[in-house]
């Protein structure tokens, strides 16, 4: 793990809009404090997901919290649609399941099928 004041740095710059002390968030966002009403552990690890780069978050947190906690009901909270992708797929590589092939998906497939099989080229 690394140091608090890695830690402090880290967090500080995922809420640069909040004045509020860093390694409180860290504790409450790995239950080793109770959070306030506004600071519960989900909002601060959503925050986290979108603010942070993977290897950030996973040297603050580690892999077999990620691991624990790292749900698709927390997954389907984050707001930008190619962050939540990425990690859709990390979840599903930590709890070792099977992911499609790349560019392969049912949704990618019926998007390149309708492209390819589609009237519109020949004037119909």
């Amino acid at each position: 793990m690394i140091s608090t004041e890695e830690i402090n740095k880290k967090i500080k710059a995922a809420f640069w809009d909040y004045n509020i002390n860093p390694y409180k968030l860290y504790l409450t966002a790995i239950d080793e404090n109770s959070g306030n009403e506004f600071f519960t552990k989900e909002k601060i690890l959503i925050r986290l997901i979108e603010r942070l780069s993977w290897y950030e978050l996973l040297n603050i947190v580690g892999k077999e919290f990620l691991l624990k906690n790292l749900s698709q009901a927390l997954i389907s909270k984050i707001r930008n649609p190619i962050i939540r992708e990425r990690y859709e797929s990390i979840g599903r590589i930590l709890r070792e399941e099977a992911l499609s092939d790349s560019g392969w998906s049912d949704k990618n497939r019926r998007r390149l099928k309708a492209s390819i099989l589609s009237d519109r080229r020949y004037g119909a």
